[in-house]
């Protein structure tokens, strides 16, 4: 492993975005910490990069679970470089079928979860470090089924600001990375018939300059530029990979 790699914090890096972050950071010979509800796809992580992966079970919606993570990120792989607030759920439902208990589970995860991967990250940041966080372009588009999911994107666009313009000051930089639809495990978890599936994938290509959705690996590419010192002077910002379609 080259002794000059950095240690990554990811949460939810179980699969898809997250999971693409935490394998291309590996293969570049860096120490990867992820936080993960479940047990699947990292073992495969463990098992080709033993000396470089940690892999804690946890949820970010439990302040005691985010504190545990990083207890364990330090006495196992060392203060940290790098913090990517992954973990999320998207879960579509109609205004008139959000419930007091999908609200409130999908703003825990996706804005309390968000502000205290961040907060309790503090003590354990190197100087100079970056955090992403990653929104969703649904945080300034409107779509009926995503309007609690779209709110909560909106909040961690918002939290971006504040955490760069507080944090600035210790040389800390914050930015968001906010992607488009993209190909990942979640897609086949909404609900949709395959023949739903494939029609509401279609009228997103069709509504995206490049004519496609994104992959996990565009992504981390774009995090992993983020992260480093070629962004030295980027904090703030809200970094769009959609393919124009929140654009045009």
């Amino acid at each position: 492993m080259n002794t000059l790699s950095k240690h990554i914090a990811i949460t939810g890096g179980n699969s898809g975005i997250g999971y693409a972050i935490a394998k291309l950071y590996l293969q570049q010979g860096h120490r990867v910490s992820v936080l993960s509800r479940r047990f699947d796809e990292p073992n495969t992580l463990q098992n080709d990069y033993p000396d470089q992966y940690l892999c804690v079970e946890g949820d970010v919606s439990k302040v005691a679970d985010i504190e545990r993570f990083y207890s364990h990120c330090a006495s196992k792989q060392g203060k940290l470089d790098f913090v990517v607030a992954n973990a999320g759920i998207a879960v579509p439902e109609a205004i008139l079928d959000v419930t007091e208990e999908s609200f409130q589970t999908t703003f825990d995860i996706n804005v309390k979860g968000v502000f205290f991967t961040v907060q309790k990250a503090l003590p354990h940041l190197n100087r100079n470090a970056s955090v992403v966080l990653i929104s969703s372009i649904q945080a300034i588009r409107g779509a009926g089924v995503w309007a609690a999911y779209g709110a909560t994107k909106a909040a961690v666009r918002s939290l971006t600001r504040s955490f760069a313009a507080d944090l600035g000051k210790q040389s800390i930089r914050v930015n968001c990375v906010s992607p488009g639809v993209t190909e990942t495990p979640i897609l086949n978890k909404f609900g949709f018939d395959d023949s739903t599936l494939t029609d509401i994938l279609g009228q997103v290509k069709a509504a995206t300059p490049l004519e496609r959705i994104g992959t996990p690996e565009e992504i981390a590419k774009t995090v992993a530029f983020i992260n480093s010192d070629d962004a030295a002077f980027i904090t703030g910002a809200d970094i769009h990979v959609d393919g124009g379609l929140a654009q045009i």
